[in-house]
């Protein structure tokens, strides 16, 4: 890695540990429905950390908390996009319960206009 990225790199670091410091002291508005998506209670209860810890959790290896915010759009993208390549493989019949996907669903994919 350049060094130019390497200081690009500490700078957002630096930066992103102070706003995770004063992010906790924010009370957000009830945010039980995000973009038309409904909430968890547990989710909606959980800390920035706590949040991060539950990724940790579900996706096959650990270190969410400390991936850049576009990397972590990113992954959400991929998630989503594997979602609803399952649910529309299911709808048409196509896959077993039983399988699971085991590529990403990918940009060639029929399913995505």
């Amino acid at each position: 890695m350049r060094i130019g990225q390497r200081i690009i790199r500490l700078i957002l670091d630096i930066f992103g540990l102070i706003y995770i410091s004063i992010e906790r002291f924010v009370e957000y508005p009830n945010d039980g429905e995000i973009l038309g998506v409904g909430i968890d209670g547990d989710l909606h209860r959980m800390s920035r950390q706590q949040l991060c810890r539950y990724m940790d959790a579900v996706l096959p290896q650990s270190g969410f908390f400390d991936l850049q915010s576009t990397t972590k759009i990113r992954l959400g993208c991929q998630l989503l996009r594997n979602f609803h390549l399952v649910k529309k493989q299911l709808s048409d019949d196509r896959v077993q319960f039983s399988k699971a996907p085991t590529e990403t669903a990918g940009v060639e994919n029929d399913g995505w206009t």
